[in-house]
């Protein structure tokens, strides 16, 4: 074997170990019943190793970093693009680094988000007046929380059944799915 080949044979074990014992998973954080509502006893255990949602939940990586998705539904601005029947569907991510580590959350900000029986990719929609569509994350520090508003393009009809896919803080994790009714 050459002398160039070990470096790269031991880069690549390394890799692999680094991720089989990194891998872990998402956990889900149900939102609180209101007080008027009564939760069944089954229902107040939450699922640990759940990857997805609703849009009221919070779902927490193995890492301690956090995501909420709140949607929306805003009428479009004159100059706004991508709005669909003169609205957008904006999604309000918020990031809590419960980490120790700061995360670079970019990717984040840029979530896959479909909709209908037949996962339609929905375009995404921006309105500089508004704010949204205009941000995205950058380093979040331990202990911060950061929020960025994003928009898309998604027909009325759809509005019952859409799906938003959050990029992990780190390769090894699993996206956090959030699914459900956006208006």
């Amino acid at each position: 074997m050459s002398k160039f080949a070990w470096p790269a044979l031991a880069a690549s074990a390394v890799l692999a170990l680094s991720l089989t014992a990194c891998g872990g998973a998402n956990t889900v954080t149900p939102a609180a019943p209101a007080a008027s509502e009564a939760a069944p006893a089954a229902a107040e255990t939450p699922a640990a190793s759940k990857l997805s949602g609703t849009f009221a939940d919070t779902i927490t990586f193995p890492s301690g970093v956090a995501v909420t998705v709140k949607p929306a539904v805003v009428t479009a601005a004159q100059y706004a693009a991508g709005a669909v029947e003169g609205n957008i569907v904006t999604f309000d991510i918020s990031v809590t680094n419960g980490s120790k580590e700061s995360v670079n959350g970019a990717l984040m900000s840029f979530p896959k988000v479909s909709y209908g029986a037949q996962g339609t990719k929905a375009q995404t929609a921006t309105d500089i007046q508004a704010g949204i569509g205009a941000a995205s994350f950058s380093e979040i520090l331990p202990g911060e929380t950061s929020t960025v508003k994003v928009g898309y393009g998604i027909p009325s009809a759809s509005y019952g059944d859409v799906r938003v896919e959050i990029t992990a803080p780190n390769m090894m994790d699993k996206p956090a799915i959030f699914k459900g009714a956006v208006g």
